[in-house]
């Protein structure tokens, strides 16, 4: 190995966890040292007074609770038979900041020694995980010390090439340019890959059904899946679909409640107030049935006379939404691509969504979730199971009666 020590910032673990991480054993998959680590790792950032500042950290903390994991673990089946693939090698987005923690621990209940390569942004989100972990590491789980190391470093493609050659399996977030980039580094010949691509996402609303709601928490809802991390992230909707027949009275409502919410509680940034023009112009220019249908730049809405995938290519952060009317669901098939990944419903049936999906056979849609729900952390995502994927079945056949089978390979 050609790493050296002063090529990274060890945010938990150190150099010799890294240098010696193919030599260390895997684990069983949900092992109960590390079950009781990722608790005790709950109990200590709910310590931390700077929490309630936090949603995304907070939700973290909820989501690794002792109760919380004992409920996953008994959701899987085969467990026993199922160890970790060894060294997992993990690059993190730079936009979604507890993003990190989520792939990590994925990959330790699956078992696996865990590098992460954390952004080199500076978010507090990071620094209260990290902090805590390291702690609980140290007072009481150091015997797992050789399985964490979050580490971060420039872009480097001589450590992005070493530690890619030393990895069993590699989970690449931060869309596609940096997929394409960190593809370019061969991985050993049983190594196996989870890329996160760019993606964007799509919420629908039935008129009525939200005209009898609660339309604070409707607006609440949708801010914490928008505003609260600027659009960030591939789950965040930036198409907003209407079905029903009060569809004007319905989004008058909603826009309004929404915009109060922005205004007291949102910072908007000078440069993304100019972003979100910018790419209003160039999708007006491309495509002229786009309309501008909002007087302020804290709520930017663009109605669509057609849904085209190719129009998502102009979505932005902060505020920045395409609005579309529908009569049934089925008229959505053309925006339900690949890189369309979850679909937000309020007042819309998720399994009539789900049946829309086969019926129409489309390639896109992994999650159907309510409104509001969008960031909730999942060990399913973008249709991986991330646990399962970094593990390794050990197969047992059972003996059968009369002859021996030829198995090749």
């Amino acid at each position: 190995m050609q790493l050296e020590e002063k090529d990274f910032e060890f945010l938990v673990g150190d150099f010799n966890v890294l240098k010696n991480a193919e030599k260390t054993s895997v684990l069983p998959m949900f092992c109960d040292e590390m079950m009781d680590l990722l608790a005790d790792l709950s109990n200590e950032i709910f310590q931390n007074e700077k929490i309630r500042e936090y949603a995304d950290v907070s939700s973290y903390a909820y989501w690794i609770r002792r109760a919380s994991l004992k409920r996953k673990k008994e959701a899987y089946t085969e467990q026993e038979n199922r160890l970790g693939r060894g060294v997992a090698f993990h690059i993190a987005p730079s936009n979604v900041p507890v993003n990190f923690a989520v792939s990590m621990t994925s990959s330790v209940l699956a078992g696996n020694v865990t590098i992460v390569r954390v952004s080199s942004k500076s978010f507090p989100q990071v620094a209260m995980i990290c902090d805590a972990l390291a702690r609980v590491i140290e007072e009481k789980h150091v015997k797992l010390k050789p399985y964490f190391c979050l580490v971060r470093y420039e872009h480097n493609e001589r450590i992005n090439r070493e530690l890619s050659a030393l990895c069993d399996i590699r989970i690449v977030w931060g869309g596609d340019q940096t997929i394409k980039m960190i593809q370019k580094f061969p991985m050993p010949a049983r190594a196996v890959e989870m890329n996160f691509a760019d993606r964007y996402s799509i919420a629908v609303i039935n008129a009525e059904e939200y005209l009898r709601t609660d339309s604070p928490k409707a607006a609440r809802d949708f801010y914490m899946d928008t505003y609260y991390i600027d659009q960030n992230a591939c789950s965040s909707p930036s198409l907003v679909v209407w079905i029903g027949e009060n569809i004007e009275k319905a989004r008058e409502k909603f826009w309004k409640e929404l915009e109060n919410l922005v205004v007291h509680e949102y910072q908007m940034s000078p440069i993304q107030a100019v972003d979100k023009y910018t790419s209003f112009c160039e999708l007006s220019m491309k495509y002229p049935g786009v309309s501008l249908v909002s007087d302020n730049n804290f709520v930017v809405r663009l109605e669509l006379d057609c849904l085209l995938p190719e129009m998502m290519e102009y979505k932005n952060g902060g505020g920045y939404f395409f609005e579309y009317k529908i009569r049934e669901l089925k008229e959505l098939t053309p925006i339900l691509g690949k890189k369309c990944q979850t679909v937000s419903v309020l007042g819309v049936s998720a399994e009539d969504v789900r049946r829309t999906v086969f019926e129409e056979g489309v390639k896109g849609v992994d999650r159907i979730v309510p409104l509001g729900q969008t960031m909730e952390l999942e060990f399913i995502w973008d249709g991986y199971p991330m646990i399962e994927n970094m593990t390794r079945i050990v197969y047992i056949s059972q003996e059968r009666k009369g002859g021996r089978g030829i198995r090749n390979g």
